[in-house]
């Protein structure tokens, strides 16, 4: 089931003429912002999330930083890879880049203790549990229920799980998109691409203040390499771009160079707009929901 795509939103509808990188940009924008207006955003910005608390967010999103580069591998057998031979090529290194980022939540995970092997198996676990279709009515659910309030990505519509439905529904639309043929390969490229410009946003204005020199959250290099390769506070000076910048730089480029992408922009945005509803949930939501994640099942020792 490759979801049903929902126009973008009337107040933030982007004008016909635009090109699909930029559209893409501007959801983000409007994503990141409301991201970084929640409470969870406030509070980590004031330095009032404990350790506990930040142990439990970055555990419970692990999901989705994995779910995101399974998706980005998948998604490459779409790509031509004759007609877009040097477009492959740049996705190839990104795929590079994306591993090594995956590593670094994974070493930050350890930094604090967590056995991050034991939460993947949980998760591969939980996934076997259900079929494809009843994966795919959760997801729709979910999405339905942050269309409606971003506030809504912690209902209970997957049973039983150790981690929001938004990051949940967040994997599952990104794994169909990336191999459902009746999705284009541009309308997941958007989604992904949308993701990681909402994120550049939300950690520059906010967990990188909220974080850095913080003795409950920062502990050490390790746990915060991620941080810095994918954002940066505003007025620091930087020497070189990070990869991530590159990504997002590639990303709108391609965009709006693609033909493909730009023949319907509508639907490409529409599609990247759903992704980055069930981001922005997974983030606001954990004002709540990393008082329920069973950190005490995945400590390996005291950090």
């Amino acid at each position: 089931m490759p979801f049903a795509v929902r126009a973008p939103d009337q107040k933030s509808r982007p004008e016909s003429r635009e090109r699909a990188g930029d559209v893409v940009s501007e959801l983000a924008r409007g994503y990141a912002a409301r991201m970084n207006d929640c409470g969870f955003a406030h509070a980590l910005r004031e330095r009032r999330i404990s350790r506990e608390q930040w142990i439990s967010f970055i555990s419970a999103l692990y999901p989705a930083v994995v779910g995101f580069n399974r998706a980005l591998i998948l998604s490459i057998a779409k790509v031509d890879h004759v007609r877009n031979s040097v477009f492959l090529g740049a996705l190839a290194e990104q795929l590079k880049e994306e591993q090594a980022h995956n590593q670094l939540w994974r070493e930050k995970l350890k930094r604090f203790g967590i056995d991050h092997e034991k939460l993947y198996s949980d998760l591969e676990s939980y996934r076997a549990r259900f079929t494809a279709a009843e994966l795919d009515a959760m997801t729709a659910k979910t999405l339905a229920a942050v269309t409606d309030d971003l506030s809504r990505g912690d209902e209970g519509n997957f049973p039983d799980a150790i981690v929001p439905d938004a990051v949940l529904a967040l994997c599952h639309l990104l794994g169909t998109s990336a191999t459902n043929e009746n999705v284009g390969y541009w309308e997941h490229f958007a989604s992904q691409a949308g993701i990681e410009m909402v994120i550049w946003g939300v950690v520059s204005a906010t967990v990188l203040p909220g974080v850095l020199g913080n003795p409950e959250l920062d502990i050490g290099p390790v746990t915060t390499q991620w941080l810095r390769e994918h954002g940066q506070i505003a007025g620091a000076k930087s020497e070189a771009r990070t990869d991530e910048e590159k990504h997002l730089d590639l990303s709108r480029i391609a965009l709006n160079r693609s033909e493909e992408a730009n023949a319907d922009v509508t639907v490409v945005g529409a599609r990247a707009e759903n992704a980055m509803r069930l981001f922005a949930a997974s983030f606001i939501c954990q004002e709540q929901a990393v008082a329920r994640f069973p950190l005490g099942r995945y400590r390996e020792r005291a950090a």
